[in-house]
């Protein structure tokens, strides 16, 4: 049993997935491909720079935060001083135009 323990721990190190976060629209209308921008915080979060979203319609279908094994172990290792990740986001489509049935 006390052999198994580091082989385990270790197998959790390099097999450990990455902790995603999502948040879509209820009802998705997506266009073109993925983004992804890596964005840092520092000081706990006091100091981020600002991420911005290079949509040609200024609308958003789907925005993912991801935060690998490496991101995680570096937010850990400075207390929080340094956090990387990663944000993906896709573009949504602009709605089609509806007629108003106001008469």
């Amino acid at each position: 049993m006390a052999r198994f323990l580091p082989v385990a721990l270790a197998a959790a190190l390099l097999l450990g997935g990455c902790a995603q976060h999502r948040l879509v629209v209820e009802h998705p209308n997506p266009t073109g491909e993925p983004v992804t921008v890596s964005s840092s915080a520092f000081g706990w979060g006091g100091v981020q720079r600002r991420t911005v979203a290079r949509c040609d319609t200024d609308l958003i279908d789907e925005v993912r935060v991801h935060q690998n094994i490496g991101q995680a172990l570096a937010s850990v290792l400075t207390l929080g001083l340094w956090m990387p990740t990663t944000i993906e986001y896709r573009c949504a489509k602009r709605p089609a135009a509806t007629g108003s049935t106001d008469d």
